[in-house]
């Protein structure tokens, strides 16, 4: 009979083969432990409190108009403290909101009023939930047709005028078509009138008129003036000319809608993706649950084909992993046990466990989710400026239409002087100003995140534009971690043995030299007693090896503890020091017996991203801690300027030398106060948490093609955004002149403003096909250049 298995104390599935960790828990296997020791750091998660209520009900309410985690939050926030809701439970994945409330105290009809009062839509259950777009389109559809015919009527009485048919005998038929021109204006100034009258009235009331206001008070003057006329029987008919505008605005409005949904595609795909349910394996068996309601240390079952619902580390399971939602990059990649799995990826042909580490807002996703809506809301310095001209355009707009209509009633009539007023107010409106800067920059915001690359906030495009200097940090950025095992020299003693030696006792070492010793010398033999392991700090470490003492450091740690370094062993080392590799000394029994040289390996792209820097005319550096030697060598290979033994505050004062124009590439681990100096910093992300790193821009995939192309990408858009207010100006200048002097009629303005409108935003939507880095690289790669040398023996730490 088989005794029962302890429940790991992570997951509480059964512990066949039980782990111990520090603490003394329990766990199934190395993953939980991982998992547990990663859970421990995290902030603890206090338990909701409990509102007492009397009678309760439970209703479920769909959401609209989430952006992120923080948006469920807000709702829940709002809905727990309204009077009479004993409980508010909101997932954002399923856009739905859990309520349990008093009927005596609050209504179904409340509680969706206080989330539509913080902007978002809500509907109670069993009604069916509207898109604005489809609504507004719907609407303009409807108007459309009743504009079309109101077009044809007015065109007819037009010819009617033009053609000198205008007689006593036909002005019967002439009324019958007023008369139908007005029954079918009614309803499209309604429909389309109406939100646009709301908004207007709400933007006067508060103190600060709005483009809506301009809109509302030109048709809506337009459309009385002729209602007054066509019931006392004198005086132009404008029925027309209120609907073709009002018209004519709805499609500008329907064109930016369209417009903000294609720029907000990037926040949208990443939630989209992400899978709303997620198998969870307890010890009754498999459960369905929400993903978001998993707890940290659930192990979840991924089938092939599935998107991974969590963070975490894969307990059980080998396959490939498509992870291109995250990092852009197409080739999927080989995941395994041990290995680290995200969120929103997709696993193509494997079945995994999965140790869950983060959930929900906690995942990468949800990390990069929040920045992208943190940034989309943080307005760049060109963008609040065209907001300023923006808001000095209607009051401006109003001044210049009061004194066209006091010129024009004086000089020719009231009639006139109001139509040509209208045409000041509608191709003064700043439509096309108030969308050419936001749209570009949030298109490159998208653009960006579809290649890995997370911008903090829309106003780093305008910086990275302006940038001339560009400098990089050489150890993890340049260069891959972890060190690699470039050579090894003994003296009076077998390599073999020395390899076996200093591999048992680096393999009691956590220290990431320690470690690529070890991967390095790939010792398969049997290795010794190891006992009495002590780490010094900054030096290297000591234990006793089958009773011997030994030590393995620095050069420093062997004069300390007066082992002799042989003349051979100084040369090699000297020799070594001057290719850049960092020397690792063992000795024992009074003498250094051998010496170890480490050294990095250039990323790949290195060359690329260098030659593609200087071809956008900029001048780059390399900042290192490595010594001069060192960082002479490391100036031949790459052929860039290298500062060499730089401190964190040398590093800071090159970048403050330098001002606004500096941008700093680091790894985001030691490079903070460099990173924060810099008029832009990027990070090239270590980890899966994005949200902690202290850079403007974060590289999820350590790609460095990407930081040329960033700067491309951002000229490219400045370059649009200037086209675009360029536009916008001379239009509203041009528009204006024509409309104070008579030479515009309001249809016509309407039209124009439409068109300028279209014209800025099909101009910022060429930003959706700016090339992606990959296929730049195929395009500007060039040859390697022959001053750099991949070699391990030629390069250093840094």
């Amino acid at each position: 009979m088989v005794a029962d298995a302890i429940a790991c104390d992570l997951c509480g599935l059964p512990a066949w083969h039980p782990i111990l960790g520090e603490n003394g828990e329990t766990f199934c296997c190395p993953s939980c432990r991982e998992v547990s020791s990663l859970l421990r750091e995290a902030e603890p998660i206090l338990p909701g409190v409990e509102i007492e209520g009397g009678e309760v009900e439970t209703g479920v309410f769909s959401l609209g108009g989430l952006w992120c985690p923080s948006c469920a939050w807000l709702i829940r926030e709002r809905l727990s403290r309204t009077p009479g809701v004993a409980e508010a439970d909101v997932s954002f994945l399923q856009r739905e909101a859990r309520i349990s409330y008093d009927p005596g105290r609050v209504t179904p009809k409340r509680i969706v009023r206080r989330v539509r009062q913080l902007g978002y839509n809500a509907w109670p259950e069993g009604k069916s939930a509207s898109d604005e777009e489809e609504s507004h389109w719907n609407r303009l559809l409807i108007s459309g047709v009743l504009t079309m015919h109101i077009m044809v009527l007015s065109f007819m009485l037009y010819f009617r005028q033009w053609t000198g048919r205008a007689s006593p005998d036909t002005e019967w038929l002439a009324h019958i078509f007023e008369i139908m021109i007005l029954i079918m204006s009614v309803p499209t100034v309604l429909i389309l009138g109406l939100p646009i009258l709301r908004a207007g009235l709400a933007g006067l009331l508060r103190g600060r008129p709005n483009t809506h206001t301009l809109i509302a008070v030109g048709a809506f003057s337009a459309f009385i003036l002729s209602l007054r006329n066509f019931i006392v029987g004198q005086g132009g008919i404008y029925f027309d000319t209120a609907a073709v505008l009002l018209f004519l605005v709805a499609i500008g409005r329907w064109l930016e809608m369209w417009a903000h949904k294609v720029s907000n595609e990037a926040v949208q795909q990443l939630w989209q993706r992400m899978p709303p349910l997620a198998t969870w394996l307890t010890a009754d068996g498999e459960e369905q649950v929400a993903a978001d309601a998993l707890p940290p240390g659930a192990r979840v079952l991924v089938r092939p084909g599935e998107r991974f619902p969590v963070d975490g580390i894969v307990a059980v399971g080998e396959g490939d992993v498509d992870e291109s939602l995250l990092t852009g990059e197409p080739e999927a990649v080989l995941r395994q046990a041990g290995d680290r799995v995200l969120a929103g990826t997709v696993n193509l042909d494997g079945s995994f466990e999965v140790i869950a580490s983060a959930t929900g807002a906690e995942t990468m996703v949800g990390q990069i989710g929040r920045l992208l809506h943190q940034a989309l809301w943080q307005r760049a310095p060109v963008e609040r400026l065209a907001d300023k001209v923006a808001g000095l355009m209607v009051p401006t707009a109003v001044f210049l239409a009061t004194l066209t209509f006091i010129y024009w009633s004086t000089q020719v009539g009231f009639e006139t002087g109001l139509i040509h007023a209208l045409s000041v107010l509608l191709i003064a409106c700043p439509c096309a100003l108030g969308i050419a800067t936001p749209l570009s920059l949030w298109l490159s915001l998208g653009r960006a995140s579809e290649l890995g690359i997370i911008l903090r906030q829309t106003g780093v495009l305008e910086q990275l534009a302006q940038v001339n200097h560009v400098f990089f940090d050489k150890t993890g950025t340049l260069t891959q971690r972890p060190l690699q095992l470039a050579d090894v020299a003994v003296d009076g003693v077998v390599r073999d043995q020395f390899l076996a030696w200093v591999t048992a006792v680096e393999a009691k070492s956590e220290h990431p030299i320690a470690q690529s010793i070890v991967a390095g010398a790939a010792y398969v033999g049997e290795l010794p007693t190891v006992t009495a392991f002590r780490a010094l700090p900054g030096k290297g470490v000591t234990a006793l090896v089958n009773d011997m003492p030994m030590w393995v450091g620095s050069q420093r740690l062997m004069m300390a503890v007066n082992l002799s370094l042989s003349p051979r062993l100084a040369t090699m080392a000297l020799h070594w020091q001057a290719q850049g590799l960092m020397v690792i000394y063992a000795g024992w029994a009074g003498e250094v017996q051998g010496i170890v040289g480490l050294g990095e390996q250039l990323r790949p792209e290195t060359a690329v991203t260098l030659q593609m820097l200087r071809s956008l005319g900029l001048e780059i550096s390399v900042l290192t801690g490595d010594g001069e030697m060192a960082g002479h060598r490391w100036q031949q290979q790459l052929g860039v300027s290298v500062h060499a033994a730089q401190t964190p505050a040398d590093k800071v004062a090159w970048l403050e030398a330098v001002g606004p124009g500096s941008l700093m590439v680091g790894d985001g681990i030691n490079d903070g106060p460099a990173l924060a100096a810099a008029g832009v910093g990027i990070a090239v992300s270590q980890g899966t948490d994005v949200a902690q790193e202290a850079a403007d821009a974060i590289l999820i995939q350590h790609n460095l093609t990407a930081v040329p192309w960033l700067i491309q990408l951002a000229r490219r858009t400045m370059q649009t955004v200037k086209q675009n207010l360029v536009w916008a100006f001379v239009y509203n200048v041009v528009g204006i002149g024509l409309a104070i002097t008579g030479h515009l009629q309001p249809a016509l303005a309407a039209l124009l403003m439409v068109l300028s409108s279209a014209i800025v935003t099909g101009n910022a939507l060429r930003l959706r096909k700016f090339p992606l880095a990959s296929v730049q690289a195929e395009q500007e790669a060039p040859e390697m250049p022959p001053s750099i040398n991949l070699s391990t023996k030629a390069i250093s730490h840094g």
